[in-house]
C-alpha cells in the first residue's frame, strides 16, 4: 500500500462517519430524536431490561453521557426506569407503548439510510471494506494491550 493510500484513508473513513451522522441527524430530527438517543432506543427495544451501565457498555457510551441521553429519553415519554429488585441503585430499562412505534419509525429510517448508501456497492466490496475495518479494529484492540 502506497503512503499517500495510508495518509487517504483515515480521513476518509473518519468523513464517511460523520457524513452518516450528518444525514441520520437530520431525518432523526424530524422524530425528535438524536443519533445517541435513537441508537440507545433500538438497543432498549432489542433488550428490553437492559441495565442503565449495560446499555452504555454496550454502546461504549460513559455513564454520565448515557444519563443524558436516557433523560431525554424518559421526558419524551419513551422508556421508563425500574429498580432493579436487589440493587437500589441499578435500572433496567424498558420501552413504553408510545416507544414502540417511535422505534420501528427509527428502525425504518435506519434501513431507507443504509439502501441509499450502499446503493450500486457490489456485495462483495463491501465484504472486503468490512474485513478491512474488522482488522483496522483489531489492530487497535491489540494496541491497547
Amino acid at each position: 500500500m502506497s503512503l499517500s493510500l495510508r495518509k487517504q484513508f483515515l480521513p476518509a473513513v473518519i468523513g464517511l462517519h460523520r457524513e452518516i451522522r450528518k444525514r441520520f441527524n437530520l431525518r432523526a430530527a424530524a422524530l425528535d430524536m438524536t443519533y445517541a438517543r435513537a441508537e440507545a432506543l433500538v438497543a432498549i427495544s432489542a433488550n428490553e431490561g437492559i441495565t442503565q451501565a449495560e446499555l452504555a457498555e454496550r454502546l461504549d457510551i460513559r455513564t454520565p453521557s448515557m444519563t443524558r441521553t436516557l433523560d431525554h429519553l424518559e421526558k419524551q415519554g419513551l422508556i421508563e426506569r425500574r429498580a432493579v429488585s436487589g440493587d437500589k441503585r441499578m435500572r433496567s430499562l424498558f420501552l413504553t407503548d408510545k416507544a414502540h412505534s417511535q422505534a420501528s419509525r427509527v428502525v425504518g429510517f435506519i434501513e431507507e439510510l443504509r439502501r441509499e448508501l450502499y446503493r450500486d456497492i457490489d456485495p462483495e466490496d463491501l465484504q472486503k471494506a468490512l474485513n478491512v475495518i474488522r482488522h483496522l479494529q483489531q489492530n487497535l484492540d491489540r494496541m491497547n494491550g
